[in-house]
């Protein structure tokens, strides 16, 4: 399946909308955007983690590290898509705005 950025986000926004208003009031519990943030340091500290034991050690499970690594990172985009779209944010004009930027600070 291939997605634009802004199907993604879209799709990420009513996913956290299924979650937060019908699965997770049940419990008790909803994600605000600052508990949302929370996760996304959370899981940035998990991905830095990764990628230090990654290079500090000569791991037999490569392929399962590398897994870990894919869900964690998947896991970071996601939380970006919702927060983008929680505050009105179509990331993909905004990630080829600094894809533009970027290649023209380069050639300048």
């Amino acid at each position: 399946m291939s997605l634009t950025l802004r199907d993604a986000q879209h799709l990420c926004w009513k996913t956290f909308r299924m979650i937060n208003d019908k699965i997770a009031p049940d419990k008790g519990k909803e994600w605000t955007p600052l508990v949302t943030v929370a996760d996304l340091i959370e899981d940035s500290g998990k991905i830095a983690s990764l990628i230090k034991a990654s290079e500090e050690t000569e791991s037999s499970d490569k392929e399962g590290e590398k897994e870990e690594l894919a869900t964690v990172l998947s896991n970071v985009l996601y939380t970006v898509f919702v927060l983008a779209e929680n505050h009105g944010v179509n990331i993909e004009e905004a990630f080829l705005q600094v894809m533009n930027d970027r290649v023209i600070s380069m050639i300048s």
